[in-house]
């Protein structure tokens, strides 16, 4: 009887929490007002909130010889793997990490790497597929996601208070690659980014001239 109580308790605590969650649509638009997608936004504590740690995996796939996807996201602390999805061997390596990471990945392998442990924007390639490119962003909030193609996203908050929403991107043509402002979250609510200039044209992740000499490496 116990037991079940203390489920039914903790059923209730977690609707109640989810009760308490604020709504926060984010929408990114280019500055001509087109909206963007995949955009990563993310929302920062300002009046020290608690924030949760979440126990994530994120995966990082190599398909078609290239990342998939493009860019991603994670929280300080979460697991990182890799997964080739091809019939070749990738090299993978980061270019700029706190903690470096380079290794071979052979077909259908999957590689475990260290939880990643600070904030980061981390930059991916392949020694042997030199157009291969990927961004990986290690933010410090469980509050963060990828504009959809309507430009937006809705971000759960669990505290109410001030925050500072941040869109980034590595081709937002936008000191250090990401615009942000600064609300007061009470409920439910809306929140904007509009680019100042034309964002960069994102790289395609194929050989130039279409010859790939190393295809059966």
């Amino acid at each position: 009887m116990k037991a079940g109580l203390s489920r039914l308790s903790l059923l209730l605590l977690l609707v109640l929490q989810s009760s308490l969650s604020n709504a926060l649509t984010v929408t990114v638009l280019d500055n001509k007002g087109k909206a963007l997608s995949d955009i990563v936004v993310y929302a920062e504590p300002l009046d020290q909130q608690a924030i949760s740690k979440t126990d994530k995996k994120l995966v990082i796939s190599q398909a078609k010889k290239s990342f998939t996807p493009y860019i991603s996201v994670a929280q300080k602390g979460n697991k990182l793997a890799f997964s080739n999805k091809d019939d070749i061997t990738h090299h993978i390596y980061s270019a700029n990490a706190k903690r470096k990471f380079a290794f071979l990945i052979r077909p259908g392998e999957n590689i475990e790497q260290p939880s990643l442990e600070t904030t980061n924007e981390i930059v991916m390639g392949c020694n042997v597929h030199d157009w291969m490119s990927g961004y990986l962003l290690v933010v410090d909030t469980p509050y963060f996601d990828k504009t959809a193609s309507n430009g937006s996203s809705t971000l759960n908050i669990a505290g109410k208070g001030r925050y500072k929403i941040i869109a980034w991107h590595p081709q937002l043509n936008e000191k250090n690659n990401r615009i942000e402002q600064q609300i007061n979250i009470t409920d439910t609510q809306q929140v904007t980014l509009k680019l100042n200039k034309t964002m960069h044209k994102i790289p395609e992740q194929k050989s130039e001239d279409g010859f790939d000499f190393l295809s059966d490496y």
